[in-house]
């Protein structure tokens, strides 16, 4: 069912980008995007009909699927706080890591332009090739000096999937943030604040309901 819906939102794109596509390298770029969620390629096929100037192509998709990957700047951002903070723990992929080994020297002697251009380039080679197998990112936590700051980190971290419950345990000491992820009480700082709101709407309209009786 999916290859199917996959297949109509690809012939439509590709009439309305003026690319002419076989039938069989349609079945075959379905194929490929089947490994993702369907509603994710569904909006990337949007997208390649709302942006796209040229030909659609198989990675001008996979460049629009959601698919939790950090951009390149955004990566290199997240690493430079850590390098710039110690105390400061952040979320970032193993893969971004690998990435800044041609970056880090750079960035050493105060070139952070270069430092990012090398990032830049490595990062978004080795990316395009994990996202083309399907590979989803591989979040690290590195560990600032600030164990209230790291807490909260990992705690939310745990809370959206990005990192497993026992990866998060090994970085915590014993405390409440630990005790929440053995007992599965996990809630995001968003989850925290809308259920405060839905606790507060609630509270008025028992108010407003006593007051009419």
């Amino acid at each position: 069912m999916n290859d199917e819906k996959i297949m109509q939102a690809i012939a439509v794109t590709a009439e309305l980008t003026g690319t002419q596509l076989s039938d069989n390298a349609m079945l075959v770029m379905a194929e490929d995007l089947l490994i993702y969620p369907l509603d994710k390629v569904l909006i990337a096929l949007e997208r390649c009909r709302r942006e796209l100037k040229g030909r659609l192509t198989l990675a001008a998709i996979l460049e629009r699927v959601d698919d939790d990957w950090q951009s390149a700047e955004e990566a290199f951002n997240t690493l430079v706080a850590g390098w710039e903070n110690e105390h400061l723990s952040i979320l970032t992929t193993h893969t971004a890591m690998h990435a800044a080994e041609s970056a880090s020297a750079l960035f050493n002697i105060g070139d952070k332009y270069r430092a990012g251009l090398a990032f830049k380039t490595a990062y978004e080679r080795i990316v395009s090739e994990k996202k083309a197998k399907g590979i989803q990112p591989d979040w690290y936590v590195s560990a600032g000096l600030d164990k209230e700051q790291l807490a909260q980190l990992v705690t939310e971290a745990a809370a959206t999937g990005k990192i497993t419950n026992d990866y998060a345990l090994a970085l915590l000491p014993a405390g409440e943030e630990r005790m929440n992820i053995e007992a599965g009480n996990l809630l995001t700082d968003k989850q925290k604040e809308e259920g405060k709101a839905r606790l507060g709407n609630l509270l008025n309209l028992i108010t407003q309901k006593c007051a009419l009786n």
